[in-house]
C-alpha cells in the first residue's frame, strides 16, 4: 500500500498550479499534484489533482512526454497516475535543505532530460518539471540545463523561467549559485575552446610537418634517380665512346686502320656499284632466240662473255696499244664479275685456274 501525507504542504495553496512553456525550450513547470485524501483538506477551487493537470494541458492543446518529480518524497501522489498514462516518470530526490551542494542532483536531473530528447520522436511532447511550489528547485534546475547544456546565461535562463513561471525565485542563495554556475561554465568552454585550438595548432603543426617531411623526401628521391641517370649515362658514353679505352689490351686510336679487303669482295664491290649507274650508251641487248622466245639470264651472260672475250682478243699481226690493254683488262674483270654473282663455285674454281695460268696473279689483271 501507498504511503500518503496527510497534510497539505505549507503555503502550497498561493501559488499557481501550472505555468507556461519556456520560450525555446519544451519544459513546463507545475506545483506538485495532490492525491484524493489531501484534496479535500482544501477549498475547492484551490484542489490540484493529476486529472486537474491533465485536463489543463488539454484545455490549452498540450500534452506531456515526460514528468520529472523533484520532491524528497512520495506521498504527494501515486505515480502510477503518470505512468497509467503512458507518460515517462523520472524521480531526482531533492532535499529542501543544503540543495545547492548537491552536484549529484543537477548530473541525475540534467541526464535525464538528455536522454529523453534524444530518445523522443514526438517534437511536441512536453517535460513536465514540478516541485513542492513550482518554484525554488524547479528554477534552479532548469536553468542550470540552460546554462550547461544549452548556453544560456545566466539571466537570460532566471528571466525566461520567471516569465513562464509567474513566479521569482525566492531563495537568493539559488540565484548567486546560478550566476557561479555560469561563470564556470563559460572559463570550462574557454579552456575546451583553448584546448582545443592547440589541439589545431598541433595538427596543423604535425601536418605541415609531415608534408614537409613528404616533399623532402620527394625531393631526395629526384636527386638519388638523376644521380644514377647521370652515372648511366657515363658509363654508357665510356662504352660506346672512343673504341673502348678501359679495354685490357690499351687504349686504342680514335680511327681504327681499316682491315685489307678480300679481291674477289673489291671485285664484287665495284661490279654492285656499276649496275647501279644508269646506262647511257650502251644497246639494250637482244633477248629473243631464233625460235622467238627470250634467252634466260644465265644463257645471256654466257653469251656476253663469249662477246667479251672476242673483244679482248687481239687481231693478229697487230700489236695492242695501251687503250687496248686497259679495254681488255676492263672486260676481264667485269667477266669476272658476272662469275662472282652467278655464285657457282665450279665456274669461280675454273676462272682463278685460267687466270693463274694466263696471268699468275690476280693483281696483274
Amino acid at each position: 500500500m501507498v504511503r500518503v501525507c496527510r497534510v497539505v504542504p505549507k503555503d502550497w495553496h498561493k501559488f499557481q498550479p501550472l505555468g507556461d512553456v519556456i520560450p525555446r525550450t519544451r519544459f513546463i513547470v507545475f506545483k506538485t499534484p495532490i492525491n484524493s485524501q489531501l484534496k479535500t483538506k482544501i477549498f475547492k477551487d484551490q484542489r490540484f489533482t493529476t486529472n486537474d493537470l491533465f485536463r489543463q494541458l488539454a484545455e490549452r492543446g498540450q500534452h506531456l512526454g515526460l514528468v520529472v518529480d523533484l520532491t524528497d518524497t512520495d506521498r504527494y501522489y501515486d505515480k502510477e497516475d503518470i505512468t497509467g498514462l503512458c507518460i515517462q516518470y523520472e524521480k531526482v530526490n531533492c532535499p529542501g535543505r543544503g540543495f545547492i551542494e548537491r552536484d549529484d542532483c543537477v548530473e541525475s536531473f540534467n541526464q535525464a532530460i538528455q536522454e529523453y530528447i534524444d530518445k523522443c520522436e514526438d517534437p511536441d511532447a512536453l517535460i513536465g518539471v514540478h516541485c513542492t511550489n513550482g518554484i525554488n528547485r524547479c528554477g534552479y534546475l532548469i536553468c542550470r540545463f540552460l546554462i550547461e547544456r544549452l548556453g544560456w546565461s545566466s539571466h537570460e535562463a532566471i528571466d525566461a523561467f520567471e516569465q513562464a513561471r509567474g513566479y521569482s525565485i525566492e531563495k537568493g542563495s539559488y540565484v548567486m549559485a546560478l550566476h557561479k554556475a555560469a561563470k564556470d561554465s563559460r572559463t570550462k568552454q574557454r579552456a575546451d575552446s583553448d584546448s582545443d585550438s592547440s589541439e589545431r595548432r598541433k595538427k596543423k603543426k604535425n601536418k605541415r610537418k609531415h608534408q614537409e617531411d613528404e616533399n623532402n623526401s620527394a625531393i631526395n628521391e629526384v636527386h638519388m634517380i638523376n644521380a644514377i641517370l647521370g652515372e648511366l649515362g657515363q658509363q654508357s658514353a665510356s662504352v660506346s665512346g672512343t673504341g673502348y679505352q678501359h679495354s685490357p689490351t690499351g687504349p686504342q686510336s680514335a680511327e681504327p686502320s681499316q682491315p685489307q679487303q678480300h679481291w674477289g669482295f673489291a671485285i664484287k664491290r665495284s661490279k654492285y656499284a656499276q649496275l647501279n649507274q644508269p646506262v647511257t650508251n650502251s644497246t639494250p641487248p637482244d633477248n629473243s632466240a631464233t625460235d622467238g622466245t627470250p634467252l634466260d639470264e644465265e644463257e645471256y651472260e654466257e653469251e656476253e662473255y663469249e662477246e667479251n672475250e672476242e673483244e679482248a682478243e687481239p687481231e693478229p699481226g697487230k700489236g695492242q696499244s695501251a687503250s687496248s690493254k686497259r679495254r681488255a683488262r676492263r672486260n676481264r674483270m667485269q667477266n669476272c664479275m658476272k662469275v662472282m654473282a652467278r655464285g657457282r663455285f665450279h665456274e669461280i674454281q675454273a676462272m682463278r685456274e685460267e687466270i693463274a695460268l694466263t696471268h699468275g696473279n690476280a693483281r696483274d689483271l
